[in-house]
């Protein structure tokens, strides 16, 4: 069994200014921008800088009523627009542009973070013979030279307050949950930049409201829409090749509102990977099917589950069934998925558990929810249960910090890259966390050293 960790979870800062009310959730760009996006009760989407922590620009004017979601949409190629999506309690959804003059650049040049130099650039571009060029740098409040928040679109379609919005992984769909129940799959049509959006389709086999959307990547054969509900389950969507989007799967086992989703990161899934093989699994019977990222949830019933799909048998005659290269007319019709309960987390909350997020750098798993606690989470191999036997899994707490917004909810939880001087290392993360009081905070991490005890000793 691997050695104990304990995590300190310390303040790093406080975004400012704050909001005036209620801040429900905040989202880190995720084209590498030192941007994060925070949703407000107060109408608007207040965008703040990572290197110092202020207020970067606001999206207003749009909703007329608390916006409860936001979501980046992913870049496709580097245009040197940022695009947001909102969804607002005032039943409708927002797409909102800026211009970023600085961000623009050759669709050819691969961009990557930077890991060190200059402290303003947070890209360095690489080109063909891999020599390093200037990286672009982001504009301040005062800078002219960009334009403001353009409030582009408003998407209607929605009977109640709309919950959660999400982009997929290739930014093709977005999709939209709502109160009325209901769950809808927009794409945007035309060039980009012409705000015109179609409803793809209109999902309603949830009974209650739906709180929650989460994309999983296209594994060769389309992405996967997940959801958590009122109705204390979770479902899978996914279209066919006729543009019909259907239920694939349903998730029971909670006994409350199942509040966040979050995938499984590529990091957790190679973790596990140089697991020898022994004689149990090589005689079991071998699953063809892609490597399915796991899902994890969060729900008021104040437990965490992790969700994995039972493995399915080859496909009869499709030697190249998951080849993404194959064209979508050639691929089979999605399939139903059957999922099952594999792992409940080490219980730590003592009311609703609002979110959580599983970290792409670490693995860990942080939570958060309506008794104001920060919960780290990591998963570890326990041993064999017999001689021969697989290796078996468990999840420990390694960090714990109570109170983290004072008496207020903490709403909202997300690992984060760091764009900060402080910061020891390229790619280093840190916690945000989004509460009730308006306040968005940073916690950086701090691990404490092992210290072996005495031989024959116990700890004092």
């Amino acid at each position: 069994m691997a050695s104990p960790t304990s995590l300190r979870i310390l303040p790093l800062a406080e975004f400012k200014p704050a909001a005036a009310s209620r801040a429900w959730v905040s989202i880190p760009n995720p084209n590498g921008l030192p941007l994060i996006a925070t949703a407000t009760s107060d109408k608007t989407v207040r965008v703040y800088s990572l290197r110092n922590f202020a207020l970067h620009s606001k999206l207003e004017g749009g909703h007329s009523r608390s916006v409860r979601s936001a979501a980046w949409k992913p870049a496709v190629k580097n245009t040197g627009i940022l695009s947001i999506a909102t969804g607002s309690f005032d039943a409708t959804m927002g797409i909102w542009r800026r211009r970023e003059s600085r961000f623009a650049d050759s669709e050819e040049k691969e961009i990557h973070a930077e890991q060190a130099g200059d402290d303003d650039a947070f890209e360095v571009e690489i080109t063909s013979d891999g020599a390093a060029k200037p990286a672009p740098r982001i504009q301040n409040d005062d800078s002219d030279t960009d334009d403001e928040w353009e409030f582009a679109i408003v998407l209607e379609g929605h009977d109640s307050e709309v919950k959660n919005v999400a982009y997929s992984p290739s930014g093709q769909w977005l999709a939209s949950c709502s109160r009325d129940k209901s769950i809808w799959i927009w794409e945007e049509i035309g060039d980009e930049g012409d705000d015109e959006f179609e409803t793809i389709a209109v999902l309603q086999e949830h009974t209650a409201d739906v709180k929650c959307v989460s994309w999983r990547k296209d594994d060769g054969n389309g992405e996967v829409l997940a959801s958590g509900s009122y109705d204390d389950t979770i479902r899978f969507f996914k279209g066919d090749d006729e543009g019909e989007w259907s239920c694939i799967a349903l998730l029971e086992g909670h006994e409350g509102t199942v509040w966040s989703l979050d995938w499984e990161p590529e990091i957790s899934q190679k973790m596990f990977d140089s697991e020898p093989e022994t004689s149990e699994s090589a005689s079991a019977e071998k699953d063809y099917s892609p490597r399915i990222p796991r899902l994890i949830s969060a729900s008021a019933d104040c437990t965490i589950r992790v969700w994995t799909k039972v493995p399915s048998p080859p496909p009869p005659n499709k030697p190249s069934y998951f080849n993404s290269g194959i064209p979508s007319t050639m691929r089979p019709a999605p399939s139903n998925e059957t999922w099952e309960c594999t792992a409940t987390l080490p219980k730590a909350h003592d009311l609703p558990i609002y979110s959580v997020s599983w970290s792409k750098k670490s693995g860990r798993v942080v939570s958060t929810g309506g008794d104001g606690k920060i919960v780290i989470y990591e998963e570890r191999t326990k041993g064999r249960t017999k001689v021969g036997g697989e290796i078996e899994r468990e999840w420990v707490i390694v960090g714990t910090l109570a109170g983290g917004h004072g008496p207020y909810e903490i709403n909202h939880v997300i690992w984060c890259t760091r764009f900060d001087s402080g910061k020891a290392e390229g790619g280093e993360e840190m916690i945000v966390t989004t509460g009730d009081d308006g306040a968005v905070r940073a916690w950086a991490l701090k691990q404490d050293p092992i210290v072996p005890l005495p031989e024959g000793g116990s700890a004092s």
